[in-house]
């Protein structure tokens, strides 16, 4: 599991949680851990999107940010406190119940705990309607939303919270390559930048996770309708990679190394 070391946002669509273009430049972004790197970005409706789904920010801050010669910060920064995520519920957004049963999934398998925001809590998260799934990866400070389309089940509902709480890709760790091969020949040639490797500005915790509910599905990004993702290691029996199911026992393992 990668965890978060920096700020960043993910964008997650109904289609396999995908939303990129062309490459389109570079932004410099790393942690104590991995040091500084250069990161291939796509921009898509003005935004700089990593691997996919992951929004940087507008091209134009990344630019800027770019000329500053990157920015580290902890990710302890982006925790949230005493591991409670304040929620409320916007009363636009369709089939409220999703929410409060991703809730409820979070609650009853990790000690992090979603409750409802009170006028207290000044930190907090909104969930709210819109045209894709997407949710800031940690906290942000003040309100911040997750995005949900109509359609989106349950399990798009949890992986986003596992962004909000800091979670990244499962298949993007430094590690990846002992368990996982990517065929970029069927990937399109515009699109292979989502697949470079580790987000610098995570660490890796615990052992590989095929079944993590971070993981890409096998055919991310295929234009052949093929895999794209294909284990270099037997995939443990009953489990689906890019399952969007439950949080598997590392998802579980990764929430609890981040909010001990």
């Amino acid at each position: 599991m990668i965890i978060d070391d920096t700020v960043s946002q993910v964008i997650d669509t109904d289609d396999g949680e995908f939303h990129s273009g062309p490459e389109a430049g570079s932004a410099l972004i790393g942690s104590v851990a991995h040091g500084v790197r250069a990161l291939r970005y796509a921009a898509v409706d003005d935004l700089a999107i990593f691997e996919g789904d992951i929004v940087l920010g507008t091209v134009e801050e990344i630019e800027a940010r770019r000329r500053q010669e990157g920015v580290v910060i902890s990710g302890a920064v982006f925790r949230w406190p005493d591991a409670v995520v304040p929620f409320e519920v916007d009363p636009a957004l369709p089939a409220p119940q999703r929410v409060l049963d991703a809730v409820a999934h979070w609650n009853s398998r990790t000690r992090i705990r979603f409750v409802p925001r009170t006028g207290a809590h000044g930190d907090f998260v909104r969930f709210v309607p819109s045209t894709a799934s997407r949710s800031p990866v940690g906290r942000r400070g003040g309100r911040q939303t997750i995005e949900l389309t109509a359609a989106a089940p349950v399990g798009t509902v949890v992986h986003e919270m596992g962004h909000a709480l800091g979670l990244w890709h499962e298949q993007s760790r430094e590690d990846r390559s002992n368990f996982i091969a990517v065929r970029l020949d069927r990937v399109d040639p515009a699109h292979r930048h989502n697949f470079d490797q580790h987000i610098t500005d995570g660490d890796d915790v615990g052992g590989y996770d095929f079944g993590s509910i971070m993981h890409y599905p096998a055919t991310a990004f295929s234009t052949t309708g093929q895999a794209t993702i294909i284990a270099r290691v037997p995939v443990p029996p009953g489990v689906t990679m890019g399952q969007r199911s439950a949080l598997s026992a590392g998802d579980v393992n990764a929430a609890h190394t981040i909010y001990p």
